[in-house]
């Protein structure tokens, strides 16, 4: 799972350090897929082979000529980087990547659970003061009310022990 933010830095040749974490939510794997965000923020989009599997599982259960589909495959599947880490466990994002949401030397690399999102440090303040003013919607606390209350009913997620439960 990728959670928290770290800061990184373009080194001289290209490249940016994967956050230790981050490594580890990979569950060993060496190889990271970015693309730019669906939504339209300024920030790519990753996630490891897990995550791509998941999206090919999804985008091949679309109907084969179905407009969603073919959206689909070319936002996420023909827009991707294929990248691999290097033992210290650096990538080199593809500079047209960087100049598309706006990164030059410092970046963002923020967990989003299954996947995670690298931003420029500017646009990403933006983003966080956003959802941090959007947070205070009632609503939107209480969209998490039913999944949550879904998946405690279903027994729970496995390996979540609940602060009180059992002690």
């Amino acid at each position: 799972m990728f959670v928290s933010t770290y800061e990184g830095a373009i080194d001289t040749k290209g490249r940016v350090s994967v956050p230790a974490p981050f490594r580890s939510a990979l569950g060993g794997g060496s190889r990271i897929f970015l693309w730019p965000a669906l939504d339209g923020s300024k920030c790519l989009e990753g996630g490891g082979e897990a995550l791509m599997r998941v999206y090919h599982q999804t985008i091949s259960r679309l109907p084969l000529l179905s407009r969603e589909r073919k959206i689909l495959t070319t936002a996420i599947v023909s827009r991707s980087a294929d990248l691999k880490m290097d033992d210290p466990g650096r990538i080199k994002i593809p500079e047209n990547m960087l100049k598309s949401v706006g990164i030059t030397d410092k970046l963002i690399f923020v967990g989003a659970l299954e996947s995670f999102q690298i931003w420029s440090p500017e646009a990403y303040e933006a983003h966080e003061l956003e959802m941090a003013e959007a947070a205070t919607d009632p609503n939107v606390v209480n969209a998490m009310a039913g999944p949550y209350n879904a998946a405690m009913a279903a027994g729970g997620v496995p390996g979540l022990t609940i602060f009180g439960e059992g002690e």
